[in-house]
């Protein structure tokens, strides 16, 4: 089983480097990161599922940062001998920030960056996926978040309303798609957005997907009045209210299952901005 110490020593020994740890940096759920010497951060998990995933989202930072998403630039990308993938990214100064309109804009004005960066069809994306989950019963998401019989239950029988009339359209698929962007996965310093971390999710499919996590994670941790609204805006302006209203739903299934055997305050956070979607949504 891989330790970061072993970790550290078999990239040096695979890059000719001599990176020691520094510290482990906050946040992170599905890898852990740490900042290394020489300005580097290493990610990586001791799962080996997440090895295509890792190599995948390699390709899509490239696209990213070509047209100014502010992503840290990915130094190497590979695999132990146990299997665990890893990377080592640049170092971004900066720290999660308490959103105000300004910050926000400028988030949006990011999220724009990602329009239409990936025109070839892919196989699965973040919009195939919000759909398969509403409707198809991927991965089983709904299913068991509708057997909580609790709040979320509930919002999400509404979100299920919400989405009803939408089960044969198709979803725009052609945008760039972090994945699980957040509060906490924004960096910012001297009242300016720095960096955008914890990628390793991304693929195609609707920005809309983004912007309206944006909006939830707004909502639940503490932006300043009105940021989720004009991060739900953005949501329907980019890809209308169809795809909009069946990623929210998505989105949701998906955190309030994560939170389900977490701390009660966690899931009152995400049912909070969840319920809040609605209610912007008119729903």
């Amino acid at each position: 089983m891989d330790t970061t110490a072993s970790v550290v020593a078999e990239l040096n020994v695979a890059l000719g480097t001599s990176y020691r740890v520094v510290r482990q940096l906050t946040g992170g759920l599905q890898s852990t990161a740490y900042e290394l010497t020489d300005g580097v951060v290493l990610k990586w998990t001791g799962n080996p599922a997440w090895a295509p995933r890792v190599q995948k989202a390699a390709e899509l930072v490239r696209r990213a940062r070509a047209v100014g998403y502010p992503t840290p630039a990915w130094l190497a990308v590979g695999t132990t001998a146990a299997g665990s993938p890893y990377q080592l990214q640049e170092f971004v100064p900066g720290s999660a920030p308490t959103l105000d309109a300004a910050l926000a804009q400028q988030v949006i004005e990011i999220c724009e960056l990602q329009r239409d960066l990936l025109p070839e069809n892919h196989e699965v994306t973040w919009s195939g996926w919000s759909h398969g989950v509403v409707f198809d019963g991927w991965d089983g998401v709904w299913e068991r978040v509708a057997e909580y019989d609790d709040e979320a239950t509930e919002l999400l029988r509404r979100y299920g309303a919400l989405c009803a009339p939408y089960r044969a359209e198709e979803l725009a698929h052609h945008d760039f798609v972090h994945g699980d962007l957040n509060m906490g996965n924004l960096l910012a310093a001297d009242g300016r957005i720095t960096g955008i971390i914890d990628i390793e999710a991304a693929g195609g499919g609707a920005r809309a997907y983004d912007l309206v996590s944006l909006a939830a994670s707004a909502a639940r941790d503490g932006a300043a009045d009105g940021v989720d609204e004009l991060f739900l805006e953005a949501a329907l302006r980019a890809n209308g209210h169809a795809t909009t209203a069946v990623c929210a739903a998505a989105a949701f299934a998906s955190v309030a299952e994560f939170v389900h055997n977490r701390p009660t305050y966690a899931q009152e956070m995400v049912n909070h901005g969840g319920r809040r979607i609605l209610d912007l949504l008119g729903a």
